[in-house]
């Protein structure tokens, strides 16, 4: 069931600064750049404020998809022959 659009005349601005930080992180933006637009001097706002609000690809928050794509780089590998 879709969820009903709210009026713009509704939202407080600060309810649209978070939904535009957590979509711009969610299509991989870089957070400097989200900082920058949003008026912050550094990502550090950003990172700690709405990071823990965005998953990865795969729905998980615990790095796990990093630590598999690594994985799955460097099986294989014989790392005996490292020039």
């Amino acid at each position: 069931m879709p969820i009903p659009a709210i009026p713009a005349a509704i939202r407080k601005n600060v309810k649209t600064r978070h939904t535009f930080a957590t979509t711009a992180l969610s299509f991989g933006e870089n957070p400097l750049w989200i900082a920058a637009v949003m008026g912050h001097c550094d990502a550090e706002m950003v990172i700690k404020t709405y990071t823990r609000l965005v998953r990865d690809i795969r729905g998980t928050t615990d790095g796990s998809s990093l630590s598999d794509a690594y994985r799955w780089i460097f099986d294989g590998v014989n790392h005996d022959n490292r020039r």
